[in-house]
């Protein structure tokens, strides 16, 4: 894919990667299974990806890598042990990389989304997401188009990496 993507458009200056799914179950009924499908796609996904640009990019010295975890990967959340895993492991990886290639100028950030308003936060019933609004002080879920300003942000700036960036109207401040 990066292959065909570099052949027909030039360099990949910027990666993002957003792919992520979830299977929340409680621990005790999560099959190992459920537990590693998670962190494949969320967590081994980013690996792949990341390798397959990172070679180009240390070579142009030059670059920006964001990879989207999840306040969950900061904080947990109930049933969701194999997704906070997942996104926990996607932090220690950005400052791990970033880490290994801030000498060759390329930057790697996280970004750690609260609440957003998306297909997946549409699905859940009125009651749950009142308990939702309640942790988030500034009382709203987030657009997607907030998240989307700061990755446009990471990507623009030259002397930020290792980062992670909570976009969760405060429910992570301490």
């Amino acid at each position: 894919m990066v292959d065909e993507a570099t052949e027909a458009l030039g360099s990949i200056d910027i990666l993002v990667n957003n792919a992520g799914i979830t299977n929340d179950k409680l621990m005790l009924k999560m099959t190992e299974e459920d537990f590693e499908r998670v962190l494949k796609i969320n967590l081994t996904g980013s690996f792949n990806m990341t390798k397959a640009v990172l070679k180009p990019m240390t070579k142009a010295r030059q670059g920006a890598i964001i990879n989207m975890s999840s306040v969950v990967g900061l904080t947990g959340n109930v049933g969701q042990a194999n997704y906070a895993a997942s996104k926990a492991g996607l932090i220690g990886f950005t400052k791990a990389v970033a880490r290994e290639v801030a000498a060759r100028n390329v930057r790697v950030n996280a970004i750690a989304p609260g609440f957003i308003e998306s297909e997946m936060t549409e699905r859940i019933p009125d009651k749950m997401k009142d308990a939702m609004l309640n942790q988030i002080p500034m009382k709203a879920f987030g657009k997607t188009e907030n998240v989307a300003e700061v990755a446009m942000f990471l990507a623009q700036q030259d002397y930020l990496t290792g980062q992670v960036i909570a976009i969760d109207g405060g429910m992570t401040m301490q």
